[in-house]
């Protein structure tokens, strides 16, 4: 588990970065402040100064690799002695790939992917929920909060969903089930788990994410209902409500957007295979 000293140095090395370059990084610190151990968390000091940091975070199949380097010590090799240390643990962890992420118009960040032969691979949205009125459910679905007994089916789910083995959807499900202020809700409809949604909570301020919806049952309204009833008790517990979505997903339209979310910023991913 990162210590409060650790996660004030990152967060002073965020602001930092953040204000040079103008940017707002993706650090997912509702998930560092909930690590079970620093194995996926990597740092550089000088003098007892942090001066580059990077997280890793698995995906299933694959991690995502946040990183940053203190402004006036840039292209010192820093970031990839980072990234070699990480890339150590993804090859210890039977892994082939990354996804390192970098902010829209990050080109400090751009050049030194392009220098170690990243690849531009996908960008997400980050979307917010902004006060407003909810529609009316379409459909009478209900959430309840996932049981043991569940875990074959949101195996199978996120198998489905994301192309996984069913081995790296089992370590998933179990990764975030240790996750304290991780929520996982099955999705029923008609008396059938149709679906899951997993929140994560940080202090007044809820991350939607594994997102599924049956194939079956896809384009039926069951997601748009399962979203509202989301935000509408995340709302009654006046937490905001974010989520990362693929730019190229047709969800951000149909599904996101007539709920209420709007577009903030956008992150691109670049693979980078170890």
């Amino acid at each position: 588990m990162l210590t409060p000293d650790q996660l004030r140095s990152i967060d002073r090395l965020k602001m930092l970065s953040e204000e040079a370059d103008q940017v707002e990084l993706k650090l997912d610190w509702y998930f560092l402040v909930d690590r079970k151990s620093d194995d996926e968390d990597f740092f550089y000091y000088e003098g007892g100064q942090l001066l580059g940091y990077a997280a890793l975070y698995y995906i299933g199949g694959a991690y995502e690799l946040s990183g940053m380097v203190h402004p006036e010590h840039r292209q010192k090799g820093i970031f990839t002695k980072l990234l070699d240390e990480a890339t150590e643990v993804v090859r210890k962890n039977g892994v082939d790939t990354i996804y390192i992420s970098a902010p829209e118009n990050a080109k400090d960040a751009e050049k030194t992917l392009a220098e170690i032969g990243a690849k531009y691979a996908y960008s997400e949205y980050e979307m917010r929920w902004k006060a407003t009125e909810l529609p009316a459910q379409q459909l009478d679905v209900q959430l309840r909060f996932a049981e043991k007994k569940d875990f074959d089916r949101i195996v199978e789910l996120d198998r489905e969903a994301f192309g996984l083995t069913r081995e790296e959807a089992e370590g998933m499900t179990r990764m975030y089930k240790e996750e304290l202020a991780h929520r996982l809700y099955m999705i029923e409809y008609e008396g059938e788990s149709v679906g899951k949604i997993r929140l994560k909570s940080e202090g007044l301020e809820s991350y939607i994410f594994g997102f599924v919806i049956d194939p079956k049952y896809q384009k039926m309204g069951i997601g748009k209902s399962a979203l509202i009833e989301v935000v509408r008790q995340e709302k009654e517990d006046g937490h905001s409500i974010f989520v990362e979505v693929n730019t190229k997903n047709v969800s951000i339209e149909n599904l996101y957007q007539p709920v209420g979310f709007e577009i903030y910023r956008t992150q691109h991913f670049y693979k980078y295979e170890v």
